[in-house]
């Protein structure tokens, strides 16, 4: 049994989320904040983590909870080691109570959660309340709580995430203490692979890792997710044909190929073109969402050039290329193509028709003349 146990696989996402603010990807802003404050002795009663999906939001509030609690003193240096840290990194501390607003909405739910404050903490120096999607939350819901953040007894705390702070109440937002987490750029996700892949011994491309950090959409969640995948499909490594297969989409050089025919005089490599597209079985839907990225990273690139490189998804000598060969006006219109090209792809049901129509329309618009 015991070796059963040790050979278990565990997830990447799991296996590597973050159990010190150091380890935390790509929101040095946020922690520079909180890890001043905790080590003043600043603790505000209440705090709100906002973001996109699989940023980190859960992942920093028990790094808080760990801070707040280790048995060694507050610091933003939790000491990982003591019963306090570890058994908040497993769920399992009695003080530190993890509620999913998703599934409990009922105000009924919300005031008995609530009565228990009343209650000092059994072990730990505080009793905090870690409350994710806090913004499904009911308005009598809402109003319990806020009943609670006007006047909470010393030892709470209330650590709230959400995706959507627009649907929380002014009078609860006003209660707390605001940090903004971004969503993570496809370097970060794609230096983040590397280096656990490097770790668990995977033999990793480099373009894969890249295509599943542009698929990502700035969770690193998602992308250690499709990391999992893609290893099992690599049979114990991450292969950048296997990620082009298992995403159903394409490599930056058919990318270009599309780009290309735009230009005057190549409407006869369409044929060719077609066919390379054909080949990989894509998800049209994905096709068409890329190419959709690709203008806008062209169109910024026409804009401000390759100094915030940063801001962009596709590689800068793929821009920088087609940021010469399109003029802004034409980038605009493809874009505009584009996007009705994946809206017309609600009304019909054979994807490759749609995709297909949307190249003729491109070449059917494409100015004749462009900047060299």
């Amino acid at each position: 049994m015991g070796s059963e146990k040790e050979s278990e696989y565990q997830a990447l996402a799991r296996k590597y989320r973050p159990q010190t603010f150091e380890d935390v990807v790509g929101q040095g802003h946020v922690i520079a904040a909180l890890s001043s404050t905790i080590d003043a002795r600043r603790i505000h009663h209440a705090y709100l983590l906002t973001g996109t999906r699989g940023i980190g939001k859960t992942t920093i509030a028990r790094i808080i909870a760990k801070s707040l609690e280790c048995e060694k003193g507050i610091s933003s240096h939790p000491c990982g080691e003591c019963v306090a840290c570890k058994s908040i990194a497993q769920g399992s501390y009695p003080d530190v109570i993890e509620i999913d607003a998703a599934s409990q909405t009922k105000v009924d739910d919300t005031r008995a959660l609530l009565e228990n404050t009343q209650y000092p903490p059994l072990n730990g120096r505080y009793k905090i309340y870690i409350i994710d999607e806090v913004h499904m939350l009911s308005s009598s819901s809402f109003n319990a709580l806020l009943k609670t953040l006007e006047e909470p007894p010393s030892y709470v705390k209330f650590i709230l995430a959400t995706t959507d702070p627009h649907k929380i109440p002014t009078t609860v937002l006003s209660r707390c203490l605001k940090f903004q987490l971004k969503a993570l750029t496809v370097e970060e996700i794609k230096k983040q692979i590397e280096n656990i892949c490097q770790k668990e011994g995977i033999a990793c491309q480099s373009e894969g890792a890249a295509l599943i950090a542009r698929a990502a959409r700035g969770s690193m969640r998602d992308a250690l997710s499709l990391c999992d995948q893609a290893i099992a499909l690599g049979k114990g490594a991450l292969d950048r044909s296997c990620v082009l297969a298992m995403l159903g989409t394409a490599s930056d050089e058919i990318i270009d190929s599309v780009l290309n025919l735009l230009a005057p005089g190549n409407e006869a490599k369409f044929p060719e073109v077609l066919a390379s597209i054909t080949s990989i079985a894509p998800n049209y839907r994905s096709l068409l969402e890329e190419l959709a990225v690709v203008l806008h990273d062209i169109a910024l690139f026409q804009l401000i050039g390759g100094t915030r490189l940063d801001l962009f998804t596709y590689p800068q000598d793929l821009l920088e290329k087609n940021a010469k060969a399109l003029t802004a006006t034409a980038v605009q219109l493809y874009y505009q193509i584009v996007i009705e090209g994946i809206n017309e792809l609600k009304l019909t049901t054979d994807s490759r028709t749609t995709f297909e129509m949307t190249l003729l329309r491109l070449m059917a618009f494409t100015p004749q003349k462009k900047n060299s």
